[in-house]
């Protein structure tokens, strides 16, 4: 059957340079177009793959770039945060070590007021800032940022565990600032006080017995543990402690007389115990109180007495009602205080904050 025009394969013959004989190949008509499509669609892919190939290659070496540049940066950040931890841990040393200085001046100023009987200043709420987060999981949250952190430095997580660990230590710190920036003005204040109670103290100690520290320590100690409340609420003197004139005879006043209508509450200056409750020679219907460190107190020319032989007595019971017993001119309290034995002058332990009215 004939082919049709345009539609005839072609033919080709290779003939060998030996003897054989020629080999024809018969290509048909429509294969022609595709081994030229498929030659220029291998063709523009190679060229596509090539090109694509370069700008890989270009976007890798900015990638390249890019990662040691944030490798160089990572390790300044990491030397940056390693100094900022040291800064830190010397603050945190000043801090403490301040702290401890604080502390040291407080453990005196304690023991200062053991010494005089002065209580404790009364504690003022903190004005420390509250902490925010949780310290169990903030401690575990900055253990687990440290296990996962890079060794190498190379970048990684060691950096944020760094920098996490040193805020969290420098917030801390800082709050122990400002609440000491609190507690500061406050210590002083106290300390200023303490100073005022001692220096008042000091004026009641004789001069001889200043300079030796033993003896100012003792003394400070009697100060303290000596009877000093006043023994009625009325604070007016009428004959004070040391030599008189009463009655035309020259005489050694052993207290001091505090004036006052019959019926008038005497109270106990001084925690104690009651030594003796009964009349006495001179002083009437009379009172006396055993206190510590050889401290005894008396109330004399009661008219009755309310307490007892062996009672047990606090600071400001009443022990008596004022009268004008025994060898007395008219109503009143005389009020003596004796040490070891040895009447002293009241006015060395009686408290001076309220006025005090004294008759000529």
């Amino acid at each position: 059957m004939p082919h049709k025009k345009g539609r005839q394969p072609l033919t080709l013959i290779v003939v060998p340079h030996s003897e054989r004989a020629p080999v024809s190949i018969c290509i048909p008509t429509w294969l022609l177009p595709v081994v030229c499509v498929l030659s220029l669609a291998f063709l523009f892919g190679t060229g596509f793959l090539a090109l694509r190939s370069h700008y890989l290659d270009a976007e890798i070496r900015v990638l390249q770039e890019e990662r040691q540049l944030q490798v160089v940066r990572a390790r300044e950040m990491r030397d940056t945060i390693l100094a900022q931890q040291e800064d830190v841990q010397g603050l945190s040393q000043q801090v403490e070590s301040f702290e401890a200085e604080l502390a040291g001046v407080r453990m005196l100023s304690d023991e200062i007021r053991g010494l005089i009987g002065v209580s404790g200043p009364v504690a003022a709420p903190s004005a420390t800032p509250a902490v925010y987060a949780d310290p169990a999981n903030a401690t575990s949250t900055r253990a687990a940022r440290i296990a996962d952190s890079d060794p190498s430095g190379q970048g990684g997580r060691l950096g944020g565990g760094l920098s996490d660990r040193s805020m969290m230590v420098a917030m801390e710190k800082s709050q122990d600032v400002v609440g000491m920036q609190v507690s500061i003005p406050r210590t002083f204040r106290e300390l200023a006080d303490l100073r005022e109670e001692v220096l008042a103290r000091m004026e009641r100690i004789e001069p001889e017995k200043r300079t030796n520290p033993v003896d100012l320590e003792k003394q400070l100690r009697l100060l303290a543990a000596a009877p000093h409340y006043w023994p009625t609420d009325v604070r007016r003197i009428s004959s004070k402690f040391g030599y008189r004139t009463l009655r035309g005879r020259f005489e050694f006043h052993k207290g001091i007389d505090i004036p006052m209508w019959y019926g008038t509450k005497v109270r106990a200056t001084q925690d104690g115990v009651v030594a003796s409750a009964g009349w006495g020679s001179g002083t009437g219907w009379t009172v006396e109180l055993e206190h510590e460190l050889g401290f005894l107190t008396v109330y004399g020319h009661n008219s009755q007495l309310l307490v007892s032989l062996g009672d047990e007595v606090k600071a400001g019971d009443v022990v008596a009602l004022s009268g004008n017993s025994g060898n007395s001119t008219g109503p009143h309290v005389h009020y003596e205080i004796r040490l070891n034995g040895t009447a002293v002058d009241p006015f060395k332990y009686l408290d001076m904050d309220q006025p005090l009215t004294i008759e000529k």
